[in-house]
């Protein structure tokens, strides 16, 4: 009886909000990403060079940082089902905005306007998660999120440069359709976003009362639980664990970022048409996507979460740096690599969250949350600034690659480290850092 609850509740709940989310999070990345594609004819009509454009493409995470902590704060006040919708309705206008742009200064201010928009949305849906997903549920469920967002890599690349071939109908360039087109449907999930999301399982009248009060005292049980349930939120953030982790999350960020704003301009140095780079981009994006459901399904399945962290990271490190050395050799290889690489890294994302939101209490978790995307997110500006200048530098995307495939693969070497360090006090925890669930199955 009791696991018939339990299997009844979580479908419920499951069906319920992962859907919208995940859909929200498709277009988020569609949103933040389709300016790779925009770049094959918007540089040469902006007057961008590798480095400009970096500059620009970057622009998004100066305020993507600098607002994620204020944005988690005012979403624990607002709750999530406004902020939310506020979030997506934002950002749907100003990603069609940046169609307006006309030199590198509109064009990186469109950008900078684009995070403030989009800050509180990850970071607000990671904590939400933690709202109405025990722990043995959530590694599915951030799996299927980011599954369904990477699958946005899939539609980016053929949808924009289809978009890029309408240059000129209604007087509106090609690259300017990219962002119309593809900003405006935020608009239409976020008018869903009220009547479809909760802020928790009290709210929800599509649960029955005995299944509220099972989801609610098992969501409380595990806050209790939580290794850092006593720690303040500033202690939490500050602690050597979670800087470790905080660090983990910026050398990943420079692989996802590395190679998504520039994959497209590298297909490009082998002789591809922009249609054809179009297509060329959605196999690694659907390589990403089966790394995120192999690993994410394996560590729940398991329980295990620092080696199923640790063995995609390097998998993904080893497949950016292979892509460097095909660069400009062997368009085949290039594009299996990349695939590799997006296989690993992406598979590493839904394992990685389960790890700060395992020892965060219910007062840190937003925060600390929040804290580390914004940081680890600081990858988003450095990333596409670092390639485009050593692009300028060396003449060839070989030496960016490497860099970054270098980092991943130093990441992946770094999650262990992580697993053995404390989160507070030693009167917190008087043993190692994760609780069993998360180095051992069981």
């Amino acid at each position: 009886m009791a696991n018939d609850l339990e299997s009844a509740v979580m479908r419920k709940v499951a069906w319920r909000l992962v859907p919208l989310l995940s859909l929200l999070y498709c277009i988020n990345v569609l949103d933040r990403f389709n300016v790779s594609i925009a770049a094959l004819t918007m540089n040469k009509a902006l007057g961008l060079s590798a480095t400009t454009y970096g500059l620009g493409a970057g622009a998004f995470f100066w305020s993507y940082v600098l607002f994620q902590i204020p944005a988690n704060a005012a979403l624990t006040r607002v709750g999530a089902r406004r902020w939310i919708t506020l979030i997506a309705v934002a950002w749907g206008l100003c990603s069609a905005g940046t169609a307006l742009a006309t030199g590198v200064v509109t064009f990186v201010i469109a950008r900078f306007l684009l995070g403030i928009a989009e800050a509180g949305f990850f970071p607000g849906v990671a904590y939400f998660m933690t709202c109405w997903f025990p722990s043995r549920y959530r590694g599915r469920a951030m799996g299927f999120f980011f599954a369904v967002g990477a699958s946005a890599g899939i539609l980016v690349g053929p949808a924009s440069a289809n978009l890029l071939r309408l240059d000129g109908w209604l007087g509106i360039s090609g690259w300017q359709w990219v962002f119309l087109a593809e900003g405006l449907p935020t608009l239409g999930l976020a008018a869903l976003c009220p009547f479809v999301l909760r802020d928790g399982p009290a709210d929800a009248a599509w649960l029955a009362p005995p299944q509220r009060q099972w989801l609610g005292v098992k969501l409380n049980a595990e806050r209790e639980a939580a290794i850092g349930r006593h720690l303040p939120m500033r202690r939490a953030i500050v602690s050597p664990q979670l800087a470790l982790l905080t660090l983990i999350q910026l050398m990943i960020g420079f692989g996802v970022y590395g190679k998504g704003f520039f994959l497209p301009l590298i297909l490009k140095t082998f002789g591809f048409t922009n249609l054809a780079v179009g297509y060329w981009t959605s196999v690694p994006a659907a390589a990403g996507i089966v790394g995120m459901l192999v690993f994410s399904q394996s560590s729940d399945r398991t329980g295990e979460r620092v080696w199923h962290l640790t063995v995609p990271l390097l998998i993904g490190g080893c497949g950016l740096m292979l892509a460097g050395v095909a660069i400009g050799a062997h368009a085949p290889l290039a594009i299996a690599a990349f695939a590799l690489a997006a296989f690993g890294i992406s598979g590493s994302l839904p394992v990685f969250w389960n790890l700060p939101t395992a020892f965060l209490g219910a007062a840190a978790a937003a925060g600390g949350i929040a804290f580390i995307n914004s940081v680890g997110n600081i990858s988003g500006y450095a990333a596409p600034q670092a390639v485009g200048l050593l692009h300028d530098f060396s003449g060839s995307y070989r030496m960016p690659m490497l860099v970054m495939g270098g980092l991943v693969v130093a990441a992946g070497i770094l999650v262990p480290v992580a697993s053995r360090l404390r989160p507070g006090p030693a009167a917190d925890r008087p043993t190692g850092v994760f609780p069993p669930q998360l180095t051992s199955p069981g």
